[in-house]
């Protein structure tokens, strides 16, 4: 079967949680833990998964994002995770900068909706990120160490 991975996956609700558990082909073989923002879809999806709870990140507060990557950083060093990734949104910030202290891999997965310019949050995980995961074949050009992995779902 090859190697297991530890996989840290860093969600909020909505499309984010979406495209993370459409990779459960993939993360299911591994050893997956989850970093998600509490929502009443996060918490009926991800019953039964490890999680770490963690309030969102939004552009009103810049100011959390150094806490916020201190305590990513302190998860990271209990965690261990071998690969982090994300879809999205403020929360997933923090846990970037600290990946890339750690220098641990950190795969940014750009979401199919995504047509226009990233937002904030996007713009600072994929410019952090060892690759940017990409659904749709026009997002080659435009998004730096991108990958072309297909529709999700």
């Amino acid at each position: 079967m090859g190697r297991r991975y530890r996989v840290l996956l860093v969600s909020s609700s909505g499309g984010v949680l979406l495209d993370l558990l459409a990779l459960r082909p993939w993360w299911q073989r591994h050893d997956p833990v989850w970093v998600a923002v509490p929502g009443p879809d996060t918490e009926v999806a991800l019953a039964g998964q490890r999680v770490h709870w963690r309030p969102e990140l939004t552009t009103g507060t810049k100011l959390r994002v150094l806490p916020a990557a201190w305590r990513a950083l302190r998860l990271l060093r209990a965690e261990r995770p071998d690969v982090i990734v994300s879809a999205g949104t403020g929360v997933a910030v923090g846990f970037f900068l600290a990946a890339r202290l750690l220098r641990v891999p950190a795969l940014w997965v750009e979401t199919f909706n995504m047509t226009g310019p990233p937002g904030a949050a996007a713009r600072i995980c994929a410019r952090l990120a060892a690759a940017v995961l990409v659904q749709r074949p026009a997002l080659l050009a435009t998004r730096r160490r991108a990958v072309l992995i297909g529709e999700l779902y």
